[in-house]
């Protein structure tokens, strides 16, 4: 076999092949053999059709299927010996078709990463936003743990629903044409809660504990929430089924030593601020982190190899889809090709990114130790409530750990461009973040269904990465 590699563009290789006539009548003769084995062919015992009768009746699939067969295993042997970076299936663009006696040959491009040469990555000008947690803040977070301290008791010294209760009631009715029945349910009605139907908290105060079969009426404005029922009526028939009221405890010395975080109210303030600014903390990190992936990609423009940024693009696509609910095979108007076009720049920027990082972990030799690697498994373990062994073990199982590594990785590399970076303390960034950025949630490698890549914005989604 004789190849020849020319240079199309940074990620683009030509691969022109010739494959000689023996090696290729020998591909033939086995593919007619097997063929002979497995078919059956009327007036011909099965297996003992000669070659020319199969050559009739199936030479154009078996030349198509040995022709397939020729350019992979030439790609795979050229790729080999070249050092080829493929990143994709050669895409034959001349030849490739067999024509008796003569060599097989074709012309095909093969898309590669390329060579990827990171430059002024150091020195980066990044904005870091200054901890603060203002005091409505604090109050907020001690008013949600009363709430969540908050016990459901048996109404006393009256006989009507008041606002703050919980009711379980029976419904029937209807709202606009569409039937409701309602065995049970329950409605808070304390202010602060959405509730189902507009005005049916408002209904549902001062009623008699004993209410049965009570006829409400609400009109529905039409500026209501739910566009699904503006401008309907609700004909409804409740029954109190059971009512309770809240016993919120009072904020307190007492209170402190029941959430477990400290024996004393101002105790408890110190550590929920603590909770606070350790989240806020992490928050500003993802933030920084994404500021110094995109400035880097700003810098390195490099090229990308198109079929890399289509995978880019089907990660984000199906992120989109999973994201709105929609089934594999569902089909919604403004999902499109046409979205996929949109979405190229920033898929083609990901991969960049991943590139990117990959390079400069090489060079600057990042690497995750053993004991980052344990750390991780152990907190990831925490969170999940299981033992560290057993996550590790099933991650490697799964074929998920060299995931987890590489994730690990790019991380590591983003802290280094930080630590490299020209911070500038900011009270506000000029550029607000990313939506994904601005999610606080809990950070796991392995399980990809993460926001920006694997579940910390910062991270960017490989070439590789087949997860949504």
């Amino acid at each position: 076999m004789q190849v020849r590699i020319e240079d199309v563009s940074p990620v683009e290789k030509k691969m022109v092949v010739e494959i000689p006539w023996e090696v290729v009548s020998a591909k033939l003769g086995q593919a007619y053999r097997d063929l002979g084995r497995e078919v059956a062919l009327k007036g011909f015992r099965k297996g003992k059709a000669p070659r020319a009768v199969l050559e009739q009746v199936y030479g154009p699939r078996v030349n198509a299927e040995v022709a397939v067969q020729l350019v992979r295993e030439s790609f795979f042997q050229a790729t080999a010996e070249h050092k080829l970076a493929a990143v994709a299936e050669p895409r034959v663009e001349e030849g490739g078709r067999i024509q008796k006696g003569q060599p097989f040959s074709f012309a095909a491009i093969v898309e590669v990463r390329g060579e990827v040469v990171p430059v002024d990555y150091t020195g980066m000008p990044l904005e870091r936003r200054r901890i603060k947690v203002a005091d409505e803040a604090i109050d907020a977070a001690l008013d949600q743990l009363r709430k969540e301290h908050t016990e459901l008791v048996p109404i006393e010294g009256r006989d009507t629903t008041a606002a703050g209760d919980v009711v379980s009631l029976k419904i029937t009715g209807t709202i606009g044409e569409h039937k409701v029945e309602q065995p049970r349910f329950a409605i808070d009605l304390d202010e602060g809660e959405r509730e189902p139907v507009p005005g049916l908290r408002g209904a549902l105060i001062g009623l008699p504990l004993d209410t049965k079969d009570k006829p409400i009426s609400l009109a529905i404005p039409e500026d209501a929430e739910d566009e699904n029922l503006r401008g309907r009526t609700a004909e409804l028939v409740v029954t109190v089924l059971e009512a309770r009221a809240k016993d919120t405890p009072a904020l307190d010395d007492e209170f402190a030593k029941d959430t477990g975080k400290a024996d004393t109210l101002d105790g408890l303030k110190a550590a929920v601020r603590k909770d606070l600014e350790d989240r806020e903390r992490e928050q500003i990190k993802r933030e920084t982190r994404e500021a110094a992936l995109k400035e880097l990609i700003k810098r390195n423009q490099i090229p990308v190899a198109s079929s890399l940024v289509d995978r880019a693009v089907e990660i984000q696509y199906n992120r989109l889809r999973a994201m709105l609910g929609m089934q594999p095979d569902q089909d919604v108007a403004g999902l499109s090709d046409e979205l996929r076009d949109k979405m190229r720049p920033t898929g083609a920027d990901e991969v960049r990114g991943q590139l990117l990082l990959e390079a400069i972990a090489d060079k600057e030799k990042v690497a995750i130790t053993d004991a980052e690697l344990a750390a991780h498994v152990e907190k990831t373990a925490k969170l999940r409530n299981m033992a560290p062994q057993r996550l590790q073990a099933e991650w490697d199982r799964d074929g998920r750990l060299d995931n987890v590594k590489f994730s690990l990785r790019q991380d590591k590399v983003l802290d280094y461009l930080v630590e490299q970076a020209a911070i500038t303390e900011v009270d506000q960034l000029t550029t607000p973040p990313s939506p994904e950025t601005a999610h606080d949630h809990d950070h796991d490698h392995a399980d990809h269904d993460h926001a920006h890549a694997h579940g910390e914005p910062g991270h960017v989604h490989g070439p590789d990465c087949d997860h949504p």
